[in-house]
């Protein structure tokens, strides 16, 4: 099997030979030739692959500080604990950093090896705190312990672990940056670092001053590129333009027949190339054209033993399935005409047996066979997915009016609902079976001990939490962990959780996303399950 990447690549490939054949044979034929826009462009490059390799290497130290921090949280350890983390990493790193220290919400800064010190004075601690960012970079300072001029990058740790621990900073040399700048040796140059502190402002108005500096050094040429992590750093390397500027042959002649026997060449299979991609692509688009008018005969060629083939067949493959889904809903709706007989059959049945019950005085049937009826018209009615959290929490009840008859020693129950969330669509009938699972596994169990069932539902935020508590039988936290495991995998595990609570959460992570869904928590001697909604506005 050829594929049109392998194709493309052998193509384009052999134009890009043949020209860097060119070159070389101009090259070779013009010893001297050589184009100043080139030497400018490479030198950007390398300026730009040094300034790349600055900022790796700073942005590895952010990281590094970055794992330090969320560690810290994510562990909620003490400065103490902290410090011994941060020792352990600078006996690793002693190259790259001068110290670590741990910096409190009172500005301390806090090391395992002198006494602590404030920074609430200093310009950076005010930049943290004035601004939102992660971490700050200080100004270029002298370090107290060796004099060596470092950076100090000041991290949060969010979320915060407590007052004594509230971000780390740490102390990096600028001189392994300096270093890598100096590591360009092009034209017997070396590139520069240069840290640019002073305010937007300042730098405004200097700006004059900086031009008629460059127009007064004509003969030179800037090479710069920023330094991404931290701004105001850039790379600069300066070069005569003498040394750009080197003795040229002029070859326009053998350059201009070299490149017209490439173009056209190029031209050529550049032709075969899309010919090959573009009349396989063609006979796909007419199949197409020919199903959607209604044609069901038609199929794509898969004769084709490339990535064109392969389309071909997955389409032929979805027209079967398209083809069979349409047979297959045809097939359901046809069955639902049907099945619309018997819920019509049992509403009139409830609504006789209602009618000689109450004319015997026969309340709590009446009650019980109103509340049936209540149930299974909201159930079964018109098919829809969603339905308002009204008529989902009135289906609910009527369930739980028929078992608290059946059950009226042992359980009671309430529901609450925040005001406006009555009329916000929900999927249908997915209370009932959280209320059953409570009922059968939580209450019942218990014997004569009477335990209550609390529906509550609320907006959070951007959500709609529906919760169906009970203060029957705990689960078990290993069974709760194997619980939670199956709903977030959304597996239907017979050992774990029934069909009832595996059927409300995949329906909801299906129409909502994998965001949302059912949890389960057992604490405090109350069993929870928590219903994750997407709230959105009308």
């Amino acid at each position: 099997m050829i594929s049109i990447q392998r194709k493309i690549t052998i193509y384009a490939g052999s134009c890009f030979l043949l020209l860097f054949l060119a070159l070389l044979a101009a090259i070779y034929m013009e010893m001297n030739h050589t184009v100043v826009p080139l030497n400018k462009s490479l030198t950007q490059q390398v300026v730009n692959a040094r300034s790349d390799q600055i900022n790796y290497w700073f942005d590895q130290r952010i990281v590094e500080i970055e794992m330090l921090a969320s560690l810290a949280s994510d562990h909620q350890w003490t400065r103490d604990t902290l410090l011994e983390e941060i020792n352990k990493f600078e006996a690793k790193k002693q190259e790259e950093y001068e110290s670590i220290r741990v910096v409190d919400r009172k500005a301390n800064s806090w090391s395992s090896y002198d006494q602590p010190f404030s920074i609430l004075n200093r310009a950076y601690y005010h930049r943290m705190i004035e601004s939102n960012a992660s971490y700050v970079v200080s100004n270029p300072i002298l370090s107290r312990a060796n004099g060596a001029e470092i950076v100090v990058i000041l991290y949060r740790i969010e979320p915060s672990v407590n007052e004594e621990v509230a971000y780390i900073a740490a102390a990096v040399s600028i001189q392994k940056m300096k270093e890598i700048a100096q590591d360009i040796s092009l034209y017997d140059r070396s590139g520069q670092l240069i840290v640019d502190c002073r305010p937007a402002d300042h730098a405004s108005s200097n700006a004059g001053q900086a031009d008629s500096i460059s127009l007064a050094r004509k003969d030179v040429s800037v090479f710069e590129a920023p330094i991404e992590r931290v701004p105001g750093w850039k790379l600069v390397l300066e070069v005569p333009s003498s040394e750009l500027s080197l003795a040229i042959v002029k070859t326009q002649r053998t350059a201009l027949l070299v490149g017209i026997l490439i173009g056209g060449v190029f031209i050529v299979l550049l032709t075969l190339l899309a010919s090959s991609i573009i009349r396989p692509i063609q006979s796909l688009r007419r199949v197409m054209r020919n199903v959607q008018e209604g044609d069901q005969r038609v199929r794509a060629d898969e004769g084709r033993a490339d990535e064109i083939g392969d389309l071909g067949r997955s389409f032929n493959e979805m027209l079967v399935q398209m083809y069979r889904s349409e047979q297959e809903k045809k097939e359901i709706e046809l069955r639902l005409v049907h099945e619309q007989i018997k819920p019509h059959f049992l509403y009139n049945t409830l609504d006789t047996i209602q009618w000689m019950a109450r004319d015997y005085g026969a309340d709590n049937v009446v009650g019980m066979v109103e509340a049936l009826s209540t149930y299974f018209r909201l159930g079964l009615g018109a098919g829809e997915p969603f339905i308002p959290l009204e008529q989902e929490l009135e289906h609910v009840e009527s369930y739980l009016h028929i078992q608290s008859v059946r059950y009226e020693e042992i359980m009671e129950y309430e529901m609450e609902c925040e005001e406006g969330l009555l009329s916000y669509p929900v999927i249908r009938f997915m209370l009932q079976p959280l209320v059953e699972n409570a009922i059968y596994h939580g209450i019942k169990p218990l014997g004569d001990r009477r335990s209550f069932i609390r529906i509550a539902a609320e907006r959070v935020e951007n959500q709609l939490v529906i919760k169906v508590e009970n203060n029957g039988m705990m689960i078990p936290a290993e069974k709760l962990a194997k619980i939670n495991q199956a709903l977030r995998m959304d597996v239907y595990d017979s050992s774990a959780t029934g069909f009832g609570l595996y059927s409300v959460n995949h329906r909801i992570r299906l129409a909502y996303g994998e965001r949302y869904g059912l949890e389960v928590s057992s604490l405090d001697q109350v069993t929870r399950m928590i219903l994750h909604i997407p709230f959105e506005e009308e």
